[in-house]
């Protein structure tokens, strides 16, 4: 079966699923067993990602994982709100929604074997991490002087593709943006010099991790040294 015919049926059953549960539920179902209707969701992001670990067999499978993994998160955090009343989870939550659609971009790359979809893992994975410090922290604010994690996102992408296709090109032009980075970070270290707390040490810890992986890249696209032939003199018959 094609991948979007299989995606078509999946969401169409989950549709009735859910339809289904409606109907039956206005009628039937008590208020504790409602409170389990995020089953129906959570089962549906099961459906969209079990089909993406035969993406070896047949690689179009492979990107059910896109959207799979965000359905599937969703489900697993509507189910715990609903049972525990916490319905503020989700006002830290909601990144786990970013950082599932990049582990699902990331996993797309690996079963269908298609590195150009690590950049947008990339680009996605690190601003879920950060939306997540942000979540978790409440320094929204970190943003004024952290902003070059973005080149840094990008640069990472391009350097996990240039690996996976052996381009000088792709790895130079990633060690371009982590060098933008370096210098974006380097002109925050002056400001973060004034704030207190974690954002103190966040922006020499980027600055740390940039130049640690500009050295790599420049390790990785250092070509390796031509030998010395030297010529044997020619023996007299």
């Amino acid at each position: 079966m094609k991948p979007e015919k299989l995606f078509n049926l999946i969401s169409g059953i989950t549709l009735i699923a859910i339809g289904t549960l409606v109907l039956v539920g206005n009628v039937f179902l008590s208020t504790k067993t409602w409170k389990l209707w995020p089953l129906i969701i959570l089962l549906g992001g099961i459906g969209l990602t079990l089909p993406g670990f035969f993406g070896f067999w047949r690689r179009g499978y492979g990107s059910f994982f896109i959207p799979g993994l965000p359905v599937l998160t969703t489900g697993a955090i509507l189910l715990f709100a609903s049972l525990t009343d916490n319905w503020e989870v989700w006002s830290v939550a909601w990144t786990l929604e970013v950082l599932a659609l990049a582990l699902g971009f990331a996993l797309s790359a690996f079963f269908m074997r298609v590195p150009e979809l690590a950049v947008p893992a990339f680009i996605v994975g690190v601003n879920g991490l950060m939306l997540a410090f942000c979540a978790l922290t409440g320094l929204w604010q970190s943003w004024a002087i952290l902003w070059p994690i973005e080149f840094l996102a990008v640069g990472l992408g391009l350097l996990a593709l240039g690996i996976a296709n052996g381009s000088a090109g792709v790895k130079t032009a990633a060690s371009i943006l982590f060098t933008i980075a370096g210098g974006g970070f380097f002109i925050s270290t002056f400001i973060s010099a004034f704030n207190k707390g974690i954002l103190k040490f966040a922006v020499p810890a980027m600055l740390l991790i940039t130049g640690i992986l500009l050295t790599a890249t420049f390790l990785m696209n250092k070509s390796p040294e031509t030998p010395v032939i030297t010529e044997q003199p020619a023996q007299e018959s």
